[in-house]
């Protein structure tokens, strides 16, 4: 394992015999302009050293301080919680995949000495936890601890390492970890059947195998599949009462249900079985067409009970139940489903994977990081009543600094947005595959080795119009494959002037003998409009939200008039939206500016109901965000959701 490989993105697919679209190369695309180069740069500058500065101090976030004590360096006790060493882990991969864009020899000087600790702080035979091993405790007595998990984590944080840096300090830890955990269960002992709980380890796991191709890795990743549901213990919390083949239904915890699919997708790209896949499709189109939220949210519940009666936390509600106010959608369960279908996406090359990844990022998953790149939210709401909004578990009536808990959403929101620039563009076979839009330039080969240069100009996803530019060393027969969004009615597509037919929820596929200078435009319309829910959907019903290309908006109390409450706004169902950047607010956004009606909510004190007394309402003047920036200007209400007139 020494020398210099290729990086083939967060995902390392290029050889998978059961997918249809391959990651390019990590190094090969990068941010010119925009909206995403300006998130790329504070990521790198404030998100990346804000998080290293918390995670390493031994009174807050402790993190590093417990590997120091796990591996002898210094006396103490653990502190956090039981997966604080993911934090380290998710960091390390953040900087990898920063590094392999910038170079940044602070960086690797950084990792260098983070994988130097780890090293030290893993056991003899491999494991490595330190929310056990400083603690004194046995291991694999509750799934709870997460040993796994953050084992997990290590592993996929290892092979991205590798890629990017040719190093296999890292790498060698995680295989040490990975042939430790294959000894340990690879016998499927019964009393291990429940573990692991959060299953980083599948994807993990499958990772290994790609970047190593020692076949074990795979088996491993297949056998913890297989031990989900092979217990009659099994609880729908962890997606555990029923195997994965004969699921029929998305239950129980967001992050542990994406996570698990995910995996499984990877394992599907190396085997090609066709239950998984099977299993998968009719998983997400449970989720997808009964259980999402507007925003991409997927975890409706704070605490509740699964359609089997079970005991349930953080997790997918029932058909249809997706309540706005008390609404859990953690950013990390976000985060899972872009994962699967990212993942979904390579299979298949079905642009409906796409659509769901570009809906959960530029909503649910970007509300979850405040405007300064250094505040969090661990749940996402749809709707908030300001100082009066009572708190349910996780959450906070502003953004967080994360400590000795509610770790995982910085963390993982750090790698996400550090890496999003390796889920823009795809090859196959065909050709270049653009999967995503914003200013960026792609320069690589395509499937057959022939070099490629695309450059993106955009000011996407403010407007919709996008030109890209071929460079070639001479003329090059292939494909350049453009996804046209399901929200894009009316798109078009010229060709150095020439038309060319595109369809809304699908991708175009422009194969000819390409020269260089040759430039496409695409244009996506980015008409305000309105949307409404299912209508068993009760919390919604006769409610509308509004959306404006990728964008969800939202009302927030500082952009009404004074005395006017979120409450008393009705929305007119021919009401008409003007669209206006303003490069001033909020880090600079298109905002929605229209007339809606006030509808005076009268006094409520003491009353549950009163008989209904029809008020005429009167028109004021809104202005609506996109919802990824509302809370940060202090404390307000929100809603997505407002009801018509």
């Amino acid at each position: 394992m020494s020398g210099r490989c290729r990086d083939y993105g967060v995902v390392r697919n290029h050889s998978s015999p059961y997918c249809r679209l391959r990651s390019v190369d990590l190094r090969s695309v990068r941010w010119t302009s925009g909206f995403w180069a300006k998130r790329f740069k504070q990521c790198h500058e404030e998100s990346l050293p804000h998080l290293w500065e918390l995670l390493s101090d031994p009174d807050r976030g402790h993190a590093l301080t417990n590997l120091r004590i796990a591996a002898g360096l210094e006396d103490g006790e653990f502190v956090g919680t039981h997966w604080q060493d993911e934090w380290l882990y998710k960091w390390l991969e953040a900087a990898a995949s920063i590094y392999a864009i910038t170079g940044d020899p602070a960086l690797d000087r950084r990792m260098d000495e983070v994988i130097g600790l780890i090293g030290q702080a893993q056991e003899p035979d491999g494991y490595i936890a330190t929310q056990t091993t400083v603690r004194g405790w046995k291991r694999w007595q509750s799934i709870h601890h997460h040993e796994l998990y953050v084992m997990g984590h290590l592993i996929t944080a290892a092979c991205l390492h590798r890629r990017i840096t040719g190093k296999v300090s890292l790498l060698e830890i995680a295989c040490k970890a990975a042939d430790y955990i294959g000894d340990t269960f690879g016998g499927r002992d019964p009393a291990l059947a429940h573990f692991p709980f959060n299953p980083t380890i599948i994807m993990a796991s499958v990772e290994l195998y790609r970047t190593t191709g020692e076949r074990k890795y795979l088996d491993l990743a297949n056998l913890f599949i297989e031990m989900r549901g092979s217990s009659p213990e099994g609880s729908d919390v962890n997606q555990d009462a029923v195997p994965l083949r004969e699921e029929t239904e998305v239950v129980g915890h967001s992050v542990l249900s994406t996570y698990l699919y995910a995996g499984a997708a990877d394992a599907y790209m190396e085997t090609g079985d066709p239950s998984l896949l099977d299993a998968l499709q009719r998983l997400w189109r449970d989720l997808t067409e009964r259980k999402i939220y507007l925003t991409g949210g997927c975890c409706a519940l704070h605490h509740g009970l699964s359609i089997r009666g079970h005991e349930v936390h953080e997790a997918v509600g029932p058909a249809y139940y997706l309540p706005s106010a008390t609404a859990y959608n953690e950013t990390c369960a976000q985060i899972g489903n872009l994962m699967w279908n990212w993942r979904m996406l390579a299979i298949s090359a079905d642009s409906r994977y796409a659509d769901v990844m570009e809906r959960c990022l530029y909503n649910s998953i970007l509300s979850g990081i405040g405007l300064d790149g250094a505040s969090w939210f661990y749940t996402n709401v749809l709707r908030w009543h300001g100082r009066e909004h009572e708190l349910l578990s996780g959450d906070a009536r502003q953004r967080f600094q994360p400590g000795q808990k509610d770790i995982c959403c910085p963390s993982n929101l750090l790698r996400t947005i550090a890496e999003w620039h390796s889920y823009l563009y795809s090859v196959s076979e065909e050709g270049l595959w653009v999967n995503h839009y914003g200013g960026s330039a792609f320069d690589g080969p395509l499937a057959d080795g022939r070099p490629v240069k695309v450059t993106q100009e955009t000011d996407f996803p403010w407007r919709g119009e996008v030109r890209l530019t071929i460079e070639l060393p001479g003329p090059a027969e292939f494909a350049l494959v453009l996804r046209i969004p399901e929200w894009a009615e009316g798109a078009g597509v010229e060709v150095n002037g020439d038309p060319a037919a595109a369809t809304p929820g699908s991708y175009v596929r422009l194969h000819r003998t390409w020269a260089d200078g040759d430039a496409v435009f695409l244009s996506l319309p980015m008409p305000p409009r309105l949307v409404e829910a299912h209508p068993r959907v009760e919390e919604l019903r006769g409610q509308v939200a509004v959306v404006r290309g990728p964008l969800v908006y939202c009302l927030e109390s500082v952009d009404l008039p004074e005395g006017v409450r979120i409450s008393e706004v009705h929305v007119p169902q021919d009401v008409c939206w003007s669209p206006r950047h303003d490069p001033s607010l909020l880090g600079g956004v298109t905002v929605l500016e229209g007339e809606v009606r006030r509808v005076p909510e009268g006094d409520w004190a003491g009353r549950l109901y009163r008989p209904l007394r029809p008020v005429p309402g009167e028109g004021v003047r809104a202005r609506l965000i996109p919802l990824y920036a509302w809370a940060n200007r202090g404390i307000s209400e929100m809603t997505v959701w407002m009801p018509a007139c």
